[in-house]
């Protein structure tokens, strides 16, 4: 049993508003091209979570810089408030998990996904999405949790999808799970008043799930997919492509960088992450870390379309041509 929100819809409003104001879009203005003399500043906009550390990182590290980007960086709270900047021009590009950028692109939001943003470990139990059970519940099992009360972030979207695709691959009926929409902190507090009986959670909280007794019974990326998955990525709009494909190619360029390079400096991200939120060192320490590559494996994103449809999350079939940017043609 599901309570389901829409949380596109009143995207779709203010992006309807925000297409007519395109053309007075800030930051990287016409078909400039970025050069150290000369550099453009793009404006984009982040979620604070641990799955953009890679591009703070890469911004210190000069990889914008040197390729003439002077990146402006804004946050918000969620992926869905960061699309209408991103469609009107004011954010060159941003960031959000594949389901919202799959379920705006199926409601006719012209976005692209132009760079990876984060990936999946592809390690059972260590992984950066993993189904808690509350501690003393007695359920050893995601087949367990037909007719329990599970926690998700957002009920509709990624963290949703995860818990179905768990209790499915373990022989259960996800259609029987009552899926209740709680923040992670207001979930960890839940599971241990006995309010629901296990949460789908994302790091930190995972880690401190699993410290307070709570224990990993599913890590559904891995049901999904045996190998790493990309789970974000960094959108822009189709007419800010068509206007200035050589700069989106320059910013391409600086994020796979900043990727490539957050992948063999664990403990660099770890230190950007401190930087811009408030996790406690200890747990800092302890949590798992997405995998950070640049690819933007086909697989990946047909798997979310295939899963996402059949949890009917999407009404109808995203395909990979149609929502990922392949470059200047």
């Amino acid at each position: 049993m599901r309570t389901r929100v829409a949380p596109f819809k009143p995207v779709i409003a203010l992006t309807v508003a925000a297409l007519t104001l395109t053309a007075c879009g800030g930051g990287a203005d016409g078909a400039a091209e970025p050069s150290k003399k000369t550099p453009v500043t793009v404006k984009a906009g982040f979620i604070p979570v641990i799955d953009v550390a890679a591009l703070y990182l890469g911004q210190e590290k000069g990889f914008f810089s040197e390729r003439g980007i002077d990146l402006k960086i804004s946050t918000g709270q969620g992926g869905a408030a960061l699309v209408p900047p991103v469609v009107s021009g004011e954010y060159q590009f941003a960031f959000s998990n594949m389901v919202s950028i799959l379920t705006a692109r199926a409601k006719g939001l012209p976005l692209k996904i132009m760079a990876a943003g984060s990936s999946s470990t592809g390690v059972e139990g260590k992984d950066v999405t993993m189904i808690h059970a509350a501690k003393g519940s007695g359920i050893t099992s995601a087949k367990q949790l037909e007719g329990k009360k599970v926690a998700v972030n957002t009920v509709g979207n990624l963290m949703e999808l995860l818990g179905s695709v768990g209790v499915d691959a373990a022989g259960g009926d996800s259609s029987k799970v009552k899926f209740v929409e709680l923040g992670f902190p207001e979930a960890l507090a839940a599971m241990k008043s006995g309010e629901i009986d296990a949460m789908v959670g994302a790091e930190p909280f995972d880690t401190i799930a699993s410290a307070s007794g709570h224990e990993v019974i599913s890590s559904p990326y891995l049901s999904m997919s045996k190998s790493s998955m990309l789970t974000s990525a960094y959108f822009t709009s189709e007419s800010q492509l068509k206007k200035n494909p050589k700069l989106f190619e320059a910013i391409r360029g600086a994020i796979d960088e900043s990727l490539a390079y957050a992948q063999k400096h664990p403990d660099e991200v770890r230190t950007q992450v401190s930087k811009f939120t408030d996790i406690d060192k200890n747990v800092l320490d302890e949590i798992a870390l997405p995998s950070f590559r640049p690819e933007i494996p086909k697989e990946s994103v047909e798997l979310f379309d295939e899963y996402a449809r059949k949890y009917k999350i999407l009404d109808k079939s995203v395909s990979y041509d149609d929502v990922v940017w392949r470059g200047e043609q």
